[in-house]
């Protein structure tokens, strides 16, 4: 499937006028490529799909009035839809997991029968990363500057010079929080994947 279009009056439009009934073309326009990339993504959320495509639309709908269409400078307006996508998808996959109490307890995400397969595995190990990313999104000791210099970049697939320019850093800054928060979320999501690649490493769950 070819990469939507982006035209540059509809987000305009959009962006003055949250009511604009050009709304339907937006979605109409990306809501197939926002659906292959969370089905191919986070396949575990199917059943959830519908309510992250609504809560994308309208973080989306809060965000345009300040969105500047600039793709050779700030990457395409797709992978900035996307990004917000994967950020919803982090934070589903992480009431899920609390709710399972996975985070203290890795086994309780396990099949009955014992170990995992592998397809059960690499799905863990997706899930890992995208809590990953929401612990680290949620961390108070990590400055909300560092936090979206690396959305904007690693998520959003904006030009780091172009991030750079708009929080007044250099450009080798900007690489630098990428590689800095990339190797830390590397560790953790590590972490994560081997408790359920491991589960006898885990302590017992306190009463």
């Amino acid at each position: 499937m070819l990469p939507p279009t982006t035209s540059t009056t509809l987000l305009r439009d959009l962006g003055a006028d949250a009511q604009s009934p050009r709304w339907g073309e937006l979605v109409a326009r990306y809501r197939p490529a926002l659906e292959g990339f969370l089905a191919s993504r986070f396949p575990s959320l199917a059943s959830e799909s519908e309510d992250l495509l609504q809560e994308t639309f309208l973080t989306l709908a809060r965000r345009l009035p300040g969105y500047v269409h600039a793709p050779d400078e700030k990457g395409h307006f797709r992978n900035y839809l996307a990004g917000i996508l994967r950020l919803h998808a982090a934070g589903a996959i992480r009431r899920r997991l609390r709710e399972a109490n996975a985070l203290a307890d890795a086994a309780a995400l396990e099949p009955a029968s014992g170990d995992m397969t592998e397809d059960e595995l690499r799905e863990w190990r997706h899930a890992a990363c995208e809590v990953a990313l929401s612990q680290f999104l949620a961390d108070p000791a990590t400055d909300e500057r560092t936090k979206q210099v690396f959305l904007r970049v690693a998520i959003g697939g904006e030009k780091p010079a172009a991030v750079a320019a708009d929080y007044g850093i250099e450009r080798n800054a900007v690489d630098q929080i990428r590689h800095r928060v990339s190797k830390r979320l590397r560790a953790l999501a590590t972490t994560l994947a081997e408790t359920a690649d491991h589960p006898a490493r885990q302590e017992p769950r306190k009463p």
